[in-house]
This record gives structure tokens, C-alpha cells and sequence, in this order.
């Protein structure tokens, strides 16, 4: 039986599916919507969680190779969280010494830190399935990796940019929208191309669950 791992893989794919739709609506729309902060790390990190709970708890439901890449791709989404762990000590850090200002390193490793946890939970979903699927669908997770990427580094230089803002924020203890958060949600509406990559990957992710682990393809290193 592999009801946990079905479990896990439904949860992600909706998450791609909403996350990803919502994305391209905001993209269609040119900023007459904007999913905000939430979509972009809050949401991302909760689906994650739960599809993560389910497939460990659904370990012993495929072979080992399965379970070697369930506990790296725990060690990855782990690494993605102690960026955002780094980021919230950046501006806790500037917040309790405010003569220093927002020196460039620590734009520099905000950005850094905000990008990487963007980036790893696309690397996270990669990971949990890239041994599950043929090679277009590799290519595809591949490919949901790489834009990731490059969006994830845009995010993170517009927020590294904005530090000044955003201490400021967590000083005023303010729940206003910052201005800023318009273009950098902009930029996160380019996500939907990579959400849609790894739902076509996750789809044929659970057809090789529903055969069941004889007609798993053979094991390939994900770079």
C-alpha cells in the first residue's frame, strides 16, 4: 500500500496547482492582483510541511532509494529554513543596533538568505520525486529548479535592497503593506512557469505510485 506517499503527492501537486494558478493570474494581471508575502514564503513552506509529514511517515511504502531521497530532500527543505531563520536574525540584529545602519553585507546576505528559502523548497520537490519519473518529466523538475533560480535571485536582490525598509517595519511593529512589496510580488508571479513544471512531473509521479515500486524507473543523480 502506499496511501501516504499518494497522500503526500496530492497535497504538493494542489499546492502547485493553487500556488501556480494564483501566480499566473497575478502575472495576467500586471499587478492588479498581488498574492503578497504570504504566497511567497508562508504558503509555500505550510504545503511543504504537510506533504514532507506525509511521505516520512510513508517512508517504508516504496524501496530504499526512495527512503535516501525522502531524508535528503528533508536535509534540503532544513538548510531552506535556516535562511529564513538568518534573514529574521539580520533584521533582529539591525533593529537592536540601529547606528549601524544597513550596511551592504547584510543586504547582501538578506538577500541571500530570503532567495534560499524561496530556492529550496522548489529543490525540495524536486528532490522528493526526480526518481520517480522518466526523463522529459527529470527534465521538467530540472527546468522548475533552474527558473526558480534566477526568479528566487531577483527576489532576494529586491529584498536586500529594501532592508532599510523593512528594519524599520519590525522596529514601528507597523502591519501596513510596504510599497516595496508590489514589485517584489511582480516578481514572484514568474514562479508560476516553475510551480506548472513540477505539477507535469508530479502527475507522472503518481502514476509510478500507483503501479507500484516494481515499475519504478531506474535511479538517476539529481545534480
Amino acid at each position: 500500500m502506499t496511501v501516504n506517499l499518494r497522500v503526500s503527492l496530492t497535497i504538493l501537486s494542489l499546492g502547485f496547482g493553487i500556488e501556480g494558478g494564483g501566480e499566473l493570474y497575478a502575472f495576467l494581471s500586471h499587478g492588479s492582483y498581488r498574492p503578497g508575502i504570504n504566497l511567497l514564503f508562508f504558503v509555500p513552506v505550510a504545503v511543504t510541511l504537510a506533504g514532507l509529514l506525509f511521505v516520512w511517515i510513508g517512508q517504508h511504502e516504496w524501496n530504499e532509494l526512495h527512503r535516501d531521497r525522502v531524508r535528503t530532500a528533508h536535509r534540503v527543505f532544513a538548510l531552506s529554513l535556516l535562511g529564513g531563520v538568518v534573514a529574521g536574525a539580520i533584521v533582529t540584529i539591525l533593529w537592536l543596533e540601529p547606528a549601524w545602519g544597513t550596511p551592504s553585507w547584510a543586504q547582501i546576505s538578506f538577500g541571500v538568505a530570503a532567495g534560499s528559502l524561496v530556492l529550496g523548497t522548489f529543490v525540495t520537490y524536486a528532490l522528493l520525486v526526480f526518481h520517480l519519473v522518466a526523463r522529459p518529466s527529470k527534465a521538467a523538475l530540472l527546468a522548475s529548479i533552474a527558473w526558480a533560480f534566477l526568479v528566487a535571485g531577483l527576489i532576494g536582490n529586491a529584498l536586500g535592497l529594501h532592508l532599510g525598509e523593512i528594519v524599520a517595519l519590525a522596529a514601528q511593529r507597523s502591519a501596513t503593506v510596504p510599497q516595496f512589496l508590489g514589485p517584489v510580488s511582480s516578481l514572484s508571479s514568474y514562479l508560476f512557469v516553475s510551480y506548472f513544471l513540477l505539477l507535469a512531473g508530479y502527475l507522472e509521479a503518481h502514476r509510478t505510485v500507483a503501479r507500484g515500486p516494481t515499475a519504478e524507473p531506474a535511479p538517476a543523480v539529481l545534480a
